[in-house]
């Protein structure tokens, strides 16, 4: 499994439905904030989130399934993974120096990595057909 290093911390890569997600586990150890305090934030304010866009409410069958695990996500009982848009709503009550540091390496070195990945992918095939 890929990991990514986070100021002086890492995490596994996730995806889900091709997009990189983050546990609550996640990002309480990445900011050092004492656990839960991401879940915490997250029902308070749950009411500003929009499902299957910010978060993804995981049942306890999509966790059993093989496909979920591969991704690197692991929940027996279910529960939430956020996107970049989740991640940063969810977030932004974190104003700390720390904070502001983690933000924006998790953002430009976790969630945009991959489309850059990509982009890479698909200009390279263009660049050689025009060459020959």
């Amino acid at each position: 499994m890929n990991t990514i290093q986070i100021i002086d911390r890492s995490i596994k890569v996730k995806e889900y439905q091709g997009q990189r997600v983050v546990t609550f586990k996640d990002i309480d150890y990445i900011h050092q904030r004492p656990k839960d305090t991401a879940s915490r934030n997250f029902r308070t304010n749950k009411k500003h989130f929009i499902e299957d866009v910010d978060y993804f409410n995981l049942s306890v069958d999509k966790c059993k399934n093989d496909e979920i695990r591969r991704f690197g996500i692991e929940s027996p009982r279910g529960g939430y993974i956020f996107t970049e848009s989740g991640y940063l709503m969810l977030v932004k009550s974190f104003t700390d120096d720390l904070a502001w540091q983690v933000q924006r390496q998790l953002v430009n070195s976790y969630f945009r990595l991959k489309e850059e990945a990509y982009e890479q992918l698909e200009l390279e095939p263009y660049k050689l057909e025009k060459k020959t």
